[in-house]
């Protein structure tokens, strides 16, 4: 006797040894014995589970689901089925349960998904945190991209506008070429360059003959398109590489860069030709029947050396010009 009931004690520890929720049960789902992890998942005691089967333990909805589970035992196959079991207050606690069967008896262990399903939502609100991360770092990239496209564009229309800003400030408004500041900017540079690299360099003044008479006789706006008109004459008669300006009323200049004398008159007498050919309104009635200029050239050389001995020198020749009839060139 004392045997028998050292065995059954011996039993009775290892069944609460066991670490695992284990529940035993009848074949028609009769809880015959749980041990203490399962009755501390449960939230029951022994003498309530013992008038009690698991399908009192589970949900309605998955009664169904358990049914079949001891079918499959019955068939001695082991199941593994995930469902949730109620505690007293009806809270639900999601369970994995494996369970097997010797033919008369059940054995089915559980196991706690809660800290699994929790650490899983943790995983997941995680990766939803991450993704929402990424899609701001990526939206932060678009738009730190967007930003930067428009200031470079922003940039390009900022500097375009200097560009326009700075060629107005160099720009007659009247005749578009270059004016008197820009003129004289330009000369200077030429002037000084002769004194590193030295080359030819000359200087054209040109004036529009009896222009006050043609303003007079015409009116102001025959007298401007006249400016223009000659303004572009003179443009195109000179080279790509020369710099052609309104030194101020109906006086132009030319900065003939590699020039000297004799390839700057024949320069001057293309242009002279050039207007005097071309039909400009109501000219019969100017003093010499036609609108006409008068030019006067000077060349760099060591007696006409700076800014001022060239402008000096080609007006000089300029009045030689008006002097000797006008319509001329001189220098």
């Amino acid at each position: 006797m004392d045997i028998l009931e050292k065995e059954l004690d011996l039993m009775k520890s290892l069944f609460e040894w066991i670490p695992e929720p284990l529940l035993i049960l009848a074949p028609k789902g009769a809880i015959l014995k749980v041990n203490r992890k399962a009755m501390e998942m449960l939230g029951y005691g022994m003498e309530e589970l013992q008038h009690m089967g698991l399908f009192d333990l589970v949900p309605p909805e998955d009664g169904d689901a358990v049914q079949k589970v001891f079918e499959e035992m019955e068939s001695g196959r082991e199941v593994c089925l995930k469902i949730s079991l109620l505690n007293p207050s009806k809270e639900r606690t999601p369970v994995e349960l494996v369970g097997t069967s010797d033919g008369k008896t059940f054995f089915m262990t559980l196991k706690d998904l809660r800290e699994k399903i929790q650490m899983e939502d943790e995983l997941e609100k995680t990766k939803k945190s991450l993704m929402e991360k990424i899609r701001e770092r990526d939206q932060y990239a678009r738009d730190r991209q967007a930003l930067s496209d428009i200031y470079r564009e922003k940039s390009k229309e900022i500097e375009k506008l200097k560009e326009e800003k700075e060629k107005l400030s160099y720009t007659d408004d009247l005749t578009g070429i270059s004016n008197h500041r820009y003129f004289i900017q330009r000369l200077t540079e030429e002037v000084g360059r002769q004194k590193r690299y030295p080359s030819a360099l000359s200087l054209l003044m040109i004036d529009i003959d009896y222009f006050k008479h043609y303003n007079d006789t015409n009116g102001h706006l025959a007298g401007d398109q006249a400016l223009r008109a000659v303004a572009l004459l003179i443009a195109h008669g000179v080279r790509d590489s020369d710099i052609v300006a309104r030194y101020g009323g109906e006086e132009f200049a030319a900065i003939l860069i590699n020039t000297g004398k004799k390839e700057s008159r024949e320069i001057a007498e293309r242009v002279r030709r050039s207007v005097a050919e071309t039909g400009f309104p109501n000219e019969r009635a100017q003093p010499n029947g036609k609108l006409t200029v008068s030019t006067g050239v000077a060349t760099f050389s060591p007696s006409i050396c700076t800014v001022t001995d060239l402008i000096r020198e080609a007006d000089k020749a300029l009045y030689r010009a008006k002097g000797a009839g006008r319509n001329r060139v001189e220098g």
